[in-house]
């Protein structure tokens, strides 16, 4: 293995197969990409990712996909095998369930060709031009690894850089630790770099710092969709499902220790760990998702956090976080569940504090009826206005229907005051071009305040219908666009 972060100053020189002598001289047999995806129960998402796979401007010849189908019980291995029967660059292997997807993107790695490997998830869809202009980069720059710009489609994906750079920000690229990225094999092979095979959390992050920090080079492509990743409206994204707090919180603190143990920066190691601390840890202290947790639950979460905080956190650097992530975070450290619960009530109390949904349902004429909850002082009286607000990703306001007022929750205690409300969303709102997405918000008349309209996991959201689907978004929030071509 290299040296820890020895390679990772700017200019370095490119890797070997870099220059066009070296691309001249490929193997005629060696495809210039490897894309490696593994495949479990993944239809019909499936179909739209082989379909953008195989129309790559690599030309058949110049790229593989090999697809490890993991014990898929759909209709998915039956794809795979007539599809491979008609286009040579798609290879298929089967095997049983291994419970993760470590296990097959590791067999996939192993029989990959390709000078670059990408891995690819089955439910996601990828631009014309992305192997060739990632490949390109690699080439110019000699690069070890490059991230594509990436959109979400009902996920969050953070932003990275405004344009294409050679050498990204290291700190930058830690904002995205899942896998859709373009690996030089012989890097790879090189620090022996393989995704854990265990049932753990955040698996895919563990390989990506060991490679953002080893790497000679990480590089940027910005420009375009290169790759959309793809919330599934059955909610089987494993990055949506439920989570054991002890688990979860080891994944964070070994991805943490390996960025302490490689990054020859301990000052910009402490940033990393510090914001990944943020990002993962305290999203779970918002006063809306900590109120409807269960004690137990909540328990857990101090519990496991409170080690975190004792190995990687001390005082002086929790003092770096801005607010209110760093009051949290000190009643996390004293182990202040009360803290933490009057916290929550007052923000939610203090005006319009959560609204999550109900049922959501189609009606006869393409409408869509919508059961809202209403939570905090806002949800309590009926001289109190509320309107949903319904806005385009991106900026701009579709509509804002009225809200009938329904009944009344009773809670317990003081917990604050919660209203069903109703609504319908007609065809004119609904009527979407294919790229627009719909954002829901619950929000006071005067709109100074308003609250995301979340989805629990137990919801079950209607059916596709009319083009359009109705989804849970990664953060657990309610949104709508028309389906994927």
């Amino acid at each position: 293995m290299s040296e820890p972060g020895a390679g990772r100053t700017p200019g370095t020189t490119p890797a070997e197969g870099s220059t066009p002598e070296a691309r001249r001289a490929q193997p005629a047999d060696e495809p210039r990409v490897s894309v490696v995806v593994p495949v479990y129960d993944a239809m019909p998402y499936l179909r739209t990712l082989l379909v953008s796979l195989l129309a790559q401007d690599l030309g058949p010849d110049g790229y593989e996909v090999v697809a490890v189908n993991d014990g898929s019980t759909d209709d998915g291995p039956r794809l795979l095998d007539e599809l491979a029967r008609v286009h040579p660059q798609l290879r298929v292997v089967h095997q049983e369930n291994s419970g993760w997807p470590g296990a097959p993107r590791n067999r996939g790695l192993d029989l990959a060709r390709g000078r670059y490997v990408f891995f690819a998830d089955a439910d996601d869809e990828m631009g014309p031009r992305a192997l060739r202009l990632l490949a390109d980069l690699a080439d110019e720059h000699g690069s070890d690894v490059v991230l594509p710009e990436v959109v979400g489609v009902g996920r969050y994906v953070p932003k990275i850089a405004d344009a294409t750079q050679a050498d990204v920000d290291l700190e930058a690229a830690f904002r995205t630790l899942t896998p859709q990225k373009l690996f030089r094999r012989s890097f790879l092979e090189e620090e022996q770099l393989r995704f854990p095979e265990e049932k753990v959390r955040l698996e895919d992050g563990m390989l990506l710092a060991r490679a953002y920090l080893l790497a000679r080079r990480v590089s940027y492509l910005h420009g375009e969709e290169f790759y959309r990743l793809i919330a599934r409206d059955d909610g089987q994204n494993i990055s949506s499902q439920a989570f054991d707090p002890d688990g979860y919180t080891w994944s964070v603190a070994e991805i943490s220790r390996i960025v302490r143990q490689l990054d020859p920066d301990p000052t910009r190691a402490d940033r990393v760990v510090l914001d990944l601390y943020r990002r993962k840890c305290l999203k779970f202290y918002q006063p809306a998702r900590w109120a409807a947790m269960p004690r137990a639950r909540q328990d857990a979460f101090l519990a496991a956090h409170g080690r975190f905080l004792a190995e990687h956190v001390p005082p002086a650097l929790e003092d770096q976080l801005a607010e209110p992530f760093r009051t949290r975070s000190r009643r996390v450290r004293a182990g202040d569940a009360a803290g933490l619960t009057a916290d929550a009530r007052a923000a939610l109390d203090a005006g319009l504090g959560a609204a999550r949904l109900v049922r959501a349902r189609w009606g006869r004429t393409g409408r869509l009826h919508l059961e809202v909850e209403v939570h905090g002082a806002r949800a309590e009286g009926r001289d109190r206005p509320l309107e949903l607000q319904v806005g385009l990703r991106g900026g701009g306001t579709v509509a804002a229907p009225d809200l009938r007022l329904g009944r009344h929750v009773e809670q317990p205690g003081a917990a604050p005051a919660v209203r069903v409300v109703e609504a319908t969303l007609d065809r004119a709102i609904l009527d979407l071009r294919q790229d627009d997405i719909l954002d829901l918000h619950v929000r006071g008349a005067e709109g100074q305040e308003k609250a995301r309209v979340a989805v629990p996991l137990v919801s079950a959201l209607p059916p596709a219908r009319h083009g359009l689907q109705v989804y849970r978004t990664v953060k657990g929030n309610l949104s709508i666009q028309r389906e994927p071509r």
